[in-house]
C-alpha cells in the first residue's frame, strides 16, 4: 500500500487503498487538507521563519525579523505566503483542491455514461 502523503492530516495510512482515493477524498473536502503552518523564506536574507497563515485572508506585506525588509508578493501571486513560503496560502489551496475535485468528477461523470451508454 503505497503511504499516505503528509499533508493528509489525521487520515491514518492503512485508511486509504492508493493515492486515487487519497485525492478524489481531498477534493471532496478541501477544508480538511489545508495546511496553515508554513516556512517563509527571506529572498534577501535566507533567513526561515515557520508562519501561521490565515485562513481567510491573503497577507500582502510581510516584514522579515531577520533584515527587516518588507516582502511584497511576486507579480501574478496573491499573497506573500504563495511568493517566499514553502506553502501556498489556504485560499489557493482550496482553490486548487476545488478544480482537481471538479476535474475527478468530471472524469467519473465520463466513465458513467460510457458504462451506461454501453460504449
Amino acid at each position: 500500500m503505497p503511504h499516505t502523503p503528509a499533508w493528509y492530516p489525521g487520515k491514518p495510512e492503512s485508511a486509504l487503498t492508493d493515492e486515487a482515493d487519497t485525492v478524489e477524498v481531498l477534493a471532496i473536502d478541501p477544508d480538511k487538507a489545508v495546511i496553515l503552518k508554513t516556512t517563509v523564506i527571506c529572498p534577501y536574507c535566507g533567513f526561515r521563519k515557520e508562519e501561521t497563515m490565515a485562513q481567510e485572508a491573503c497577507v500582502h506585506f510581510y516584514s522579515c525579523t531577520h533584515c527587516g525588509k518588507v516582502l511584497k508578493p511576486i507579480y501574478g501571486d496573491c499573497c506573500v505566503f504563495c511568493s517566499y513560503a514553502t506553502d501556498i496560502c489556504p485560499n489557493e489551496q482550496r482553490r486548487a483542491l476545488r478544480e482537481a475535485g471538479d476535474s475527478i468528477r468530471r472524469y467519473v461523470g465520463g466513465l458513467r455514461e460510457k458504462i451506461e451508454g454501453g460504449g
